[in-house]
C-alpha cells in the first residue's frame, strides 16, 4: 500500500536548515529582489546563476491548461529527477498524483510568492531511503496588465540526498498504488513544503 503525505509549513523568520547550495542561492534571489516583493525577470541572468546551472531549473508560467514550461533544466537537474524536461510542459511528462506532487511547491510558491522549500522523499519499506528537495524562487515579470506582483518563473535549485537518480517512474507507481518490481512492497511519500 501506498500512503501520500503532503504538509504545508509557514517558517516566520525563514530560517531554515537548508543545503549550502541552496542558502546561496536563495541569498542571490534576496539580492535580486533589491527591496522589492519579487526580482524581475529582466534580473534573471544566467552568468549570476553559474555556481548552480547544473543544479537549477528555470520553468515559465504560462496561462491556460499548461502552465509550467521547463526553459532550462541543468544536467544534476535531469540526473537527479530521472528525466530530461528541457524545452517540455511538465504536464506532458507527468500525470495525477505524480503531476501534484511535482507542482506543489510551485502552487505554494505562485499563491504565497516567497521562495519555497520541498523535500520528496519516498520511503521504501525495505529499501533504501533518498529524498529529492527543491527550492522554488519566484520572479515577477514586472509588466502593467501583470502587475509588480505577477509570478511568471521560476528558478528552482535541485538537490538529492545521494548521487543515486530519483526514479519518477518508482515514486509514479508508487503513488498510483501499483506495486514496485512485482515483489508487492509498498512505498510512502513524504512531500514537506516550507514557505520562507
Amino acid at each position: 500500500m501506498t500512503s501520500y503525505e503532503e504538509t504545508f509549513l509557514t517558517s516566520p523568520h525563514g530560517e531554515l536548515a537548508l543545503p549550502e547550495a541552496a542558502r546561496g542561492a536563495l541569498t542571490l534571489w534576496k539580492r535580486l529582489c533589491g527591496g522589492r516583493a519579487l526580482p524581475s525577470r529582466a534580473n534573471l541572468k544566467p552568468v549570476d546563476w553559474r555556481h548552480w546551472l547544473s543544479d537549477i531549473s528555470i520553468l515559465e508560467l504560462h496561462r491556460g491548461t499548461k502552465r509550467y514550461f521547463v526553459t532550462l533544466h541543468g544536467g544534476r537537474t535531469q540526473e537527479y529527477v530521472g528525466a530530461n524536461l528541457h524545452k517540455k510542459y511538465v504536464e506532458d511528462s507527468l500525470t495525477g498524483n505524480a503531476l501534484s506532487l511535482a507542482l506543489a511547491p510551485y502552487v505554494e510558491s505562485e499563491r504565497t510568492r516567497q521562495p519555497t522549500f520541498s523535500i520528496l522523499q519516498p520511503k521504501l519499506e525495505h529499501g533504501p531511503r533518498y529524498s529529492l528537495s527543491r527550492l522554488v524562487m519566484p520572479f515577477t515579470d514586472a509588466t502593467p496588465e501583470g502587475g509588480l506582483n505577477r509570478v511568471d518563473r521560476f528558478v528552482t535549485w535541485v538537490g538529492a540526498s545521494s548521487r543515486r537518480p530519483y526514479d519518477m517512474d518508482i515514486v509514479y507507481e508508487s503513488i498510483s498504488g501499483d506495486t514496485i518490481n512485482g515483489d508487492g512492497m509498498g512505498e510512502q511519500v513524504v512531500l514537506m513544503t516550507i514557505t520562507i
